[in-house]
């Protein structure tokens, strides 16, 4: 499991959508910034979108440094993360 450290900068339900007879859209998600550390040893930092079971977990942790483990997959040519079910975000002290 891999854990994602940085700021929570927002929180949205992404919006539902119909394609193809299929719905789509509706999940609670998380944006947080965090550093990346680069080969060259320099640092950048990049923004993360999250899905997540359940946004209000993160009442009132906009603007914190917190902590959340999270999983990754490839579907088509995007990767896609998201927060396991049942985690909860940890704050940083």
């Amino acid at each position: 499991m891999l854990t994602l450290k940085g700021k929570l900068i927002n929180m949205f339900i992404s919006p539902k959508g119909e394609k193809d007879g299929k719905e789509y859209g509706g999940q609670d998600k998380v944006q947080m910034i965090g550093d990346i550390l680069l080969p060259n040893g320099e640092t950048k930092i990049d923004m993360f979108t999250l899905t997540t079971s359940n946004i209000k977990d993160f009442d009132n942790l906009v603007g914190k440094e917190i902590r959340v483990p999270i999983g990754i997959f490839a579907a088509a040519k995007a990767i896609t993360y998201y927060i396991p079910k049942g985690s909860k975000p940890q704050l940083c002290s």
